[in-house]
């Protein structure tokens, strides 16, 4: 099997997200109680207003370490978004569970295309490429640095306008 790169990179354009499809989470635990995983499930589906069997509670058997995880996949007409957060210790469970819930919230109550680190992924292939633009959420401090540092070796235009509160278009090229 060979991989060739491709010649060039198309221009992108993904300003509307589409009607949300599907969505779901997944709580993980790996050497720790299912227990973990059981009530990080419970706060994703109370923060997210879903019903409690759209969120799924997993054991990892057989890992090297203790861990948790918590994903929440929400899939559109024209993109899909996941939202992810890693337990740490003395961090509670229900924290975990509560701040990817609350990023995913804010993300599908903006409108926007695009989460703030997908955003950040699609600055350089767009800015190597033959540009687009884009919808996003408020940028994050790491998008802006992006950015900057872009603009430093790429001779490209990256333009950020503020829509509304919660929503940025960004254009390249």
């Amino acid at each position: 099997m060979a991989i060739t790169p491709a010649k060039a990179l198309a221009s992108l354009t993904l300003e509307e997200r589409g009607e949300v499809v599907q969505r779901h989470g997944r709580a993980v635990v790996a050497n720790l109680p299912w227990s973990i995983a059981q009530r990080e499930a419970r706060v994703v589906a109370e923060t997210l207003e879903w019903p409690e069997e759209s969120i799924e509670a997993h054991t990892i058997t057989g890992s090297l370490g203790p861990g948790n995880a918590v994903s929440v996949f929400v899939r559109s007409e024209n993109v899909s978004e996941v939202f992810t957060a890693f337990g740490a210790r003395g961090v509670p469970a229900e924290q975990v569970a509560h701040d990817v819930a609350k990023e995913a919230k804010r993300y599908i109550n903006s409108g926007a295309a695009v989460g703030e680190h997908l955003a950040d992924q699609l600055l350089l292939p767009l800015a190597a490429g033959a540009g687009g633009s884009f919808t996003t959420t408020p940028l994050s401090t790491h998008s802006t640095t992006n950015i900057d540092v872009i603009r430093r070796f790429v001779d490209v235009e990256i333009a950020v306008e503020q829509l509304s509160r919660g929503v940025a278009r960004v254009r390249v090229g």
